[in-house]
């Protein structure tokens, strides 16, 4: 079991990821070419305070609107508020349990396509619960988050389903107390790379850019060793490498086979080096077999500059949940007897 404790969110992920960053070999429970791992994690803050813009992850707005859209039926969350400000408050017993919902598998040859499967395993994000003894507490249990990309809109649904529910309760997400239980948080190679390159701590930002971008004859002997002791800086640093060595022979975007890593290129190259560099990468795919094969198929354009995007700005409206409405109507069930769990 390992455990994190933290004044804020905001401190709880930075120092949750950086632990995975750093990471030795003996440190980590798994390592492989695309990710690295640890596992039974519980992540303690005494505040909810959550300073986070989607921009520094190289996340959208419609990004979050799909997180919102897989993971939050409305009314599931209605009746969760309502639970939890009827018959909780901010000093009664009980605990109200927000389950989230079931996120099938995507691609495969289950749902008739000839790509891999992903999201083989289900869910990352399982439930969100609140309770109020001894202090206010929002819990997320988690799967597995991909912390420095995808983990941090994770986050970013608990803290606003904390607003929603602070808001109806008469308080703020700050009085909140945050605990998250993850089974596996992974380091991604390539995609969480965005936490490094565009850290939000201007010395750690330059230091990492170091570590990833220059060439090997350009790092201090300090540096070199620091790369070699960590797992998941030397592999991150080994797909980045890769990057800047088909950058420099003629690589255009439309000739990459594997999407994904294509949209960390072009986010990479916009938001590190600027639009004026990655329209230097725009190019075409061509058709690789059939009665077209050898002919211009589509044109991959530079991403522009992503937006700056509070996650204060963000809401449920992609449910029908604008924030500005009144939530929580009295939870219909009352009058029973007590259930065993609320002894």
């Amino acid at each position: 079991m390992r455990h994190y404790t933290a004044p804020t969110m905001t401190e709880l992920y930075q120092q949750v990821t950086e632990s995975l960053i750093h990471g030795t070999e003996d440190e980590l429970d798994l390592i492989s070419t695309v990710d690295v791992q640890i596992h039974d994690v519980v992540a303690e803050a005494d505040s909810m305070v959550w300073n986070f813009n989607l921009k520094d992850a190289w996340l959208t707005r419609a990004r979050w609107s799909m997180m919102v859209n897989q993971y939050l039926d409305p009314q599931e969350l209605e009746n969760f508020i309502g639970l939890a400000t009827s018959r909780i408050g901010l000093r009664d017993r009980g605990v109200a349990v927000l389950r989230t919902k079931k996120v099938l598998p995507r691609g495969g040859a289950s749902t008739g396509h000839t790509n891999k499967q992903t999201r083989t395993w289900g869910s990352c994000m399982l439930n969100i619960s609140y309770k109020a003894i001894p202090v206010p507490q929002i819990t997320l249990y988690s799967r597995t988050s991909y912390v420095g990309y995808i983990g941090a809109l994770d986050l970013g649904i608990a803290y606003v389903v904390a607003k929603y529910l602070a808001k109806e309760l008469g308080t703020t997400p700050a009085k909140f107390k945050f605990v998250w239980y993850n089974q596996a948080v992974q380091w991604h190679n390539f995609k969480s790379l965005a936490f490094m390159l565009n850290h939000v701590d201007t010395d750690k930002r330059e230091h990492y850019r170091r570590l990833m971008i220059l060439p090997s004859a350009e790092l201090t002997v300090a540096e070199k060793r620091e790369v070699i002791s960590s797992p998941a800086m030397k592999l991150s640093r080994k797909w980045l490498q890769k990057v800047i060595r088909e950058d420099a022979s003629g690589r255009t975007y439309g000739d990459f086979t594997y999407n994904t890593f294509r949209r960390i290129c072009r986010r990479f190259h916009t938001e590190v080096y600027g639009l004026d560099y990655a329209k230097g990468f725009e190019g075409w795919s061509y058709y690789k077999k059939g009665p077209q094969t050898g002919e211009q198929k589509e044109f991959f354009k530079a991403y522009g500059p992503l937006p700056s995007v509070d996650i204060d700005g963000l809401d449920f409206t992609k449910i029908g949940m604008p924030a500005d409405r009144k939530y929580g109507d009295p939870f219909i069930g009352g009058g029973e007897a007590d259930d065993d769990d609320d002894d």
